[in-house]
């Protein structure tokens, strides 16, 4: 069956600014344009994502309160029995209301996104066993890289063939760049420790350290307070406020990504980044650790620079090679941009999507 015959309802915890949550405003965005008749489900909160999605009609605020808020789980349902859906979408942990929701509408298909990274810290401390015994209920897995698909496929709540790797993908209008007085690094991440922030803040001393002159830009929602005062006591006990940048997250990170020189990722882990995406598409050149596809994306170190995990030395060095080499930054830049558009677009994700739908509706 073909996408443009089908209703896709997608369901998103929140519209805060998140990699997950930017996917949900993506994919709404390109269904629109392509035809697509779709509707986004914001079940607790809206925030500086909701202004992105194309079509604001399509966006609904549940306000949910808990788990087991019956009030806006009615709501929800309202809304299904309304746009009479062929497809769920359900982004991360909104697959415990999206299996809910099977249980009224049988006959609509329910795909999960799974967004997380599996890492064996995350396989102790969220193992997920509860899906074993609902993911009966779940018709595809989609994930964002492919460790995680694999990670299900070991688990076995559903069969592999209904198990899938499919790329992010970056939908930003970019800008004209704007020239820098001191070379800027952007690292575009929300405030959690497996963001890396305190990896580049260390490899920010090792830099000062040897004279150099930069600026680095952290964008992000701040989700854990305590660990952005954390980071914000390191930069001050090691006297970098006048070089590292804490900031919010930005409604317009189109132009923000115009206004620095290269794009920073430091997590230690990772599945595949949406900021590293819309750092290539905007043509900076890279610095990432190696975790979930970063290396697939930046073709094992072609088009860009990939460190070890929490290495402030080798951080620093890679921020050193870009400083010191600026041409070479920008022809990384530009041969990331091609590798991105070439293979990490909105049209070849929606192609791949075509193939999950052909799985579905045999």
């Amino acid at each position: 069956m073909n996408l443009k015959e089908l209703r896709i309802l997608q369901m998103i915890d929140s519209l805060e600014v998140g990699g997950a949550e930017r996917m949900a405003v993506n994919l709404a965005n390109t269904f629109t344009e392509q035809g697509i008749v779709n509707k986004l489900i914001v079940s607790r909160n809206d925030g500086p994502l909701t202004k992105l999605v194309r079509n604001q009609e399509s966006v609904r605020i549940l306000g949910k309160k808990s788990t087991f808020d019956i009030k806006a789980f009615r709501k929800l349902i309202s809304e299904v029995k309304s746009f009479k859906p062929d497809i769920f979408h359900i982004h991360g942990t909104s697959i415990y209301w999206g299996v809910g929701l099977k249980f009224f509408f049988p006959k609509v298909k329910l795909i999960w996104h799974d967004h997380l990274g599996i890492s064996p810290e995350v396989i102790t401390e969220n193992p997920r066993s509860e899906l074993k015994w609902i993911g009966k209920n779940i018709d595809f897995i989609i994930t964002a890289n492919e460790s995680t698909a694999e990670f299900w496929k070991e688990k076995r709540i559903i069969r592999d063939s209904s198990i899938k790797y499919l790329s992010n993908f970056p939908y930003l209008k970019i800008e004209e760049k704007v020239k820098t007085d001191t070379f800027t690094f952007l690292h575009l991440a929300n405030y959690r420790s497996e963001k890396g922030q305190m990896n580049i803040v260390n490899a920010c001393k090792i830099l000062k350290d040897k004279g150099y002159s930069f600026q680095v830009r952290m964008v992000g929602q701040r989700v854990d307070k305590n660990w952005e005062e954390k980071v914000s006591s390191k930069i001050k006990d090691l006297d970098l406020n006048s070089d590292v940048a804490l900031e919010g997250p930005s409604d317009n990170v189109a132009k923000v990504l115009t206004q620095v020189d290269a794009g920073l990722v430091a997590s230690d882990r990772e599945g595949l980044p949406v900021a590293l995406l819309e750092y290539g598409l905007a043509g900076l050149p890279v610095i990432s650790t190696n975790v979930g596809q970063c290396a697939e994306v930046l073709g094992k170190g072609d088009f860009g620079i990939l460190v070890p995990v929490n290495n402030p030395e080798e951080m620093a060095k890679a921020m050193e090679h870009l400083i010191s080499l600026p041409d070479k930054g920008v022809a990384l830049g530009e041969n990331l941009q091609i590798q991105v558009k070439n293979h990490y677009g909105e049209l070849q994700f929606i192609s791949e999507y075509q193939n999950v739908i052909n799985s579905l509706f045999k």
